[in-house]
């Protein structure tokens, strides 16, 4: 991480980055009031708010906070629409230079990465290492409230550790504090650079640990290994980085024989067939039911939508059925 990048206030706040960050904020978001009424007079509000974050006159507005169960309980900040305009206009500048310091075996938010690549990328790994029947186990490891846990001033030390350009950092700044704990779940700064906090993890675990088989989601954590003892000490260094250096804990860790298949991101993983988690199936049962007791066509079908495309990358074609729905084949092992 020598490499330190300055002079990036210019792209950010360049009308194209600006016009690109704005359009993509807008998708989706067309009959939202923030939308309409950024869009009335939108080539002016771009401009002030390139001119705001040039000059480090960039504050940002109060956020909405909400609260989500999905599968367990968040709190979601949800910006003003001006403010999720800053965020992808510095975002799309400063993504690719902290995507470089992550290595390939990270998955959260990166291009050509995401939940599916994982999960297929954990499988093979299976697959390749029992080919010649020897025993094989998982360590699983989850990291109590990861965003509300941030320090924030080791993140910071992460940040400057890339980026010199002041007026970048004081447009970052006016988005995450310097001080405190915690990154607001929803904010897009918070995706980027809650990975970035984790890699040290990644960093730890390859080149300090001389770990090779592993995968990581955000906090989400599997490590291969061929004995129980192994992965316990693996699991003894990586909680004493976390706590020392990163301020973090666990909230539940285990390591058990692959036979009883690797839990991660939603999916038990077996080398030659994967499924879907069994609370993702309770709770996919309950809403269905919900929604078609209630008659809500359009609410059921939107769920349908998303939750489908999910389980159709595990063998759910007898669940699907049972289910009453469609998917894809479903067996994409």
């Amino acid at each position: 991480m020598a490499k330190k990048y300055r002079n990036l206030i210019g792209r950010i706040v360049a009308d194209d980055n600006m016009l690109a960050a704005y359009r993509r904020t807008a998708a989706g978001r067309r009959l939202s009031t923030g939308y309409l009424e950024f869009k009335e007079f939108s080539p002016l509000n771009l401009d002030r708010l390139a001119a705001d974050m040039a000059s480090g006159a960039y504050r940002p507005g109060a956020q909405r906070e909400f609260m989500i169960y999905d599968p367990k309980l968040r709190l979601i900040s949800a910006l003003p629409f001006r403010d999720r305009v800053a965020q992808h206009a510095v975002c799309r500048v400063i993504e690719p230079i902290f995507d470089a310091t992550l290595l390939p075996r990270s998955f959260a938010c990166r291009k050509g990465k995401g939940t599916h690549a994982g999960v297929v990328a954990l499988q093979a790994e299976l697959r390749r290492l029992t080919r010649d029947g020897a025993s094989l186990y998982a360590l699983k490891t989850d990291f109590s409230r990861y965003f509300a846990s941030i320090e924030r001033p080791v993140l910071w030390r992460m940040i400057e550790a890339k980026i010199s350009c002041r007026a970048t950092l004081r447009v970052i700044e006016a988005m995450v504090p310097r001080e405190g704990i915690g990154l607001p779940i929803g904010n897009l700064t918070s995706q980027i650079l809650a990975n970035v906090y984790s890699g040290a993890v990644d960093r730890h675990l390859q080149q300090g640990l001389g770990e090779r088989c592993w995968y990581r989601y955000m906090d989400d954590l599997v490590v291969l290994g061929r004995s129980v003892a192994h992965l316990r000490a693996v699991r003894d260094e990586i909680e004493r980085l976390a706590r020392e250096e990163l301020g973090l804990r666990f909230s539940k860790w285990s390591v058990q024989p692959i036979s009883r298949g690797v839990n991660f991101l939603g999916y038990r993983i077996w080398p030659r067939h994967k499924l879907l988690r069994r609370d993702s199936v309770a709770r996919a049962r309950r809403k269905i039911a919900r929604y078609r007791a209630a008659g809500d066509t359009a609410r059921l079908e939107q769920f349908l939508s998303a939750w489908t495309g999910h389980a159709s990358w595990a063998d759910t074609r007898n669940l699907l059925a049972s289910l009453g729905v469609g998917g894809r084949d479903g067996a994409a092992s």
